[in-house]
């Protein structure tokens, strides 16, 4: 697998990911910006994009892994925590951050697997389906 910064080359893949697994093309716009802006990374098997993850320092100037999309088919082969791992690898800040649905077991195992630990509850953002905030600190 390798996992790397997605250039404009990638958007296309990338949208298709997305809409594949929300269902939409809504944040095509966003994703744009995000591979502009260098905070877009992508991972590849044989040469095919299998997944994505978007970051950035606007949570508090700290670093938030605000997206992590793997196509169903990769899952559990290490797509999301290599995604992961990249941005740990590559934070700009002393703290990290994520988060995900209440309902999402698996990607709190994943984030609990890479050593985040919950850091508090979002209510109200999806309707009956709290979002947990993982943390974990950078050396």
């Amino acid at each position: 697998m390798i996992i790397e910064k997605a250039t404009s080359l990638d958007l296309e893949g990338i949208c298709q990911i997305d809409s594949s697994v929300i269902g939409n093309d809504s944040r095509k716009e966003y994703l744009s910006e995000s591979i502009e802006k260098e905070t877009c990374i992508i991972a590849r098997m044989d040469g095919k994009p299998v997944g994505f993850a978007v970051f950035d320092t606007s949570f508090y100037d700290n670093c938030f892994i605000w997206l992590v999309i793997v196509l169903p088919q990769f899952r559990r082969k290490g797509a999301a925590s290599g995604l992961i791992q990249y941005v740990e690898k590559n934070c700009p800040t002393s703290k990290l951050f994520t988060s995900t649905n209440e309902s999402n077991v698996t990607m709190q195992k994943v984030c609990e697997s890479l050593g985040f630990v919950r850091s508090g509850v979002i209510e109200n953002l999806d309707e009956g389906d709290p979002e947990w905030v993982y943390f974990k600190p950078i050396s």
